[in-house]
């Protein structure tokens, strides 16, 4: 801060100079030197100001920023706590190393994508797995091999961390990114919405046939006034709708993830049932009938079930909803679910490659790990942290996200993702709003041309209108 003071001193001894050579100047009838130094005067008075006022914010933000090792992440206010822990335990072992943490609130992915264009990201960034592909592309993230062979600080991803974690982040045999938590979607529900209704809760494996039983008792006009209160299930968006659609045996993409496979009777059941528990059985409110958020809703008990993963269960722990966990219904696909991880990822223009990969090994260790099993934010990306995961909460059942890894699937994911999600959702919708029926959903899928640039799509005499 030296030099901050140094620096506005100076300007203001220059502008009380130019302020006397003014003064002197008009004394002497020379105007246009009197004027001169009078603005000159101004300037370096008002400049030193500046320097005086904001120099303290420019040293923290941006001092710092030189100097420290920076993290960023996005999340809840939770999250955030969570993250402060992570990094004062970091901080514990490695008091050298100065850390700056950039919580990110808002438009993370686009935010990182600017600072990662103009080559001034985060040392470490949090990092999910759909974007990934087409960020490794562009040669901003370091190549983490290398790194995890560090002595004294190796990783052992194929041992140690669970296998759809690491396939996440890995590309022809390259890790770009070292997991940290994720997990798999399941059914979470509402205990006091089922014994409201009588209603037994789910088994530990159920069919389809089943849920829908189940569904029907849930859903009820509760005070007598012709309109439903009480409804069983929240219908989510095509990538929460993926569990179920895995389980009917369809798909979006072929395992090459290059050809167009949302097509055939598999995926017209998927979409289906998905349109008709809305409209057809109605035990999911349509989008008018709930003047609430989803979330408000399910903590009222207005709905009974919906579709997440271990990530919504802090927020139903803190609020002390009485809530459990259910896997989804089988169907003619046998069990199903998509899993989803986020990593830590080294900015490959980093000048602390070194402090980097000591944050990243430590976030990723046992201590800390066992800190994000507390929160139960995710599953662990360590699978030796399991156990706190699934005991820090012992009313609810979180090892059946657990048990679920066996035979949870990847999520079709591509560098052409956002495209595709896009004009998915965009025609998801129309189907949910009973606009247009399944297979006219799917027709249109399989013809749209910004996907056909992008994969190989189902012949045209296959989508022919009947």
């Amino acid at each position: 801060m030296g030099g901050w003071m140094t620096t506005e001193l100076g300007l203001w001894l220059t502008a009380a100079a130019l302020a006397g050579l003014a003064a002197v100047a008009s004394r002497l009838d020379a105007h246009r030197l009197a004027s001169a130094s009078a603005w000159a005067s101004l300037a370096a008075f008002s400049l030193g100001s500046c320097v005086w006022l904001f120099a303290d914010t420019y040293h923290h933000y941006y001092g710092q920023k030189e100097n420290a090792l920076r993290i960023s992440y996005w999340g809840s206010y939770r999250e955030h706590e969570m993250w402060k822990e992570i990094v004062a335990a970091f901080r514990e072992r490695h008091p050298d190393i100065p850390l700056k943490r950039e919580y990110i609130t808002d438009r993370y992915e686009e935010k990182i994508q600017q600072l990662l264009l103009s080559n001034d990201a985060p040392d470490v960034m949090l990092f999910q797995d759909e974007p990934l592909p087409r960020f490794i592309t562009s040669d901003k993230f370091q190549p983490l091999n290398d790194f995890c062979r560090t002595q004294g600080l190796e990783t052992d991803l194929d041992r140690d961390y669970w296998d759809t974690a690491v396939q996440s982040f890995r590309q022809d045999g390259q890790a770009y990114g070292i997991p940290i938590w994720g997990g798999d979607c399941l059914l979470i529900y509402n205990r006091d919405a089922f014994r409201n209704a009588g209603v037994p809760e789910p088994p530990p494996q159920w069919t389809m046939d089943e849920f829908l039983t189940t569904c029907k008792h849930l859903t009820a006009d509760t005070d007598g006034d012709g309109r439903l209160d009480r409804f069983a299930f929240d219908i989510p968006g095509w990538v929460y709708w993926l569990p179920f659609h895995y389980a009917f045996g369809a798909e979006y993409l072929d395992p090459t993830r290059k050809r167009w496979a949302l097509w055939g009777p598999e995926a017209e059941a998927s979409f289906q049932l998905w349109q008709d528990l809305r409209y057809r059985f109605h035990v999911a409110p349509h989008r008018a009938e709930l003047t609430e958020g989803g979330n408000v809703a399910f903590l009222t008990g207005r709905v009974a079930m919906f579709v997440s993963g271990p990530w919504a269960m802090p927020p139903l722990n803190e609020a002390g909803v009485d809530f459990d966990i259910a896997d989804i219904p089988s169907g003619p696909g046998g069990h199903g679910t998509r899993v989803t991880w986020d990593a830590l990822v080294m900015f490959a223009g980093s000048t602390k490659k070194d402090w980097a990969w000591k944050f990243i090994h430590f976030a990723t260790s046992l201590p800390a790990q066992e800190i994000v099993a507390r929160y139960q934010r995710s599953v662990p990306a360590l699978k030796a942290a399991k156990d706190a995961f699934i005991h820090a909460n012992p009313k609810v059942q979180a090892k059946r996200f657990i048990d679920a890894l066996v035979y949870a699937r990847f999520q079709p994911i591509t560098e052409h993702w956002m495209l595709m999600s896009r004009e998915i959702g965009s025609e998801t919708d129309l189907m949910l709003d009973n606009r247009q029926t399944p297979a006219a959903t799917l027709r249109r899928l399989a013809r749209n041309p910004h996907l056909a640039k992008c994969f190989e799509m189902p012949r045209e005499d296959m989508t022919r209108d009947p």
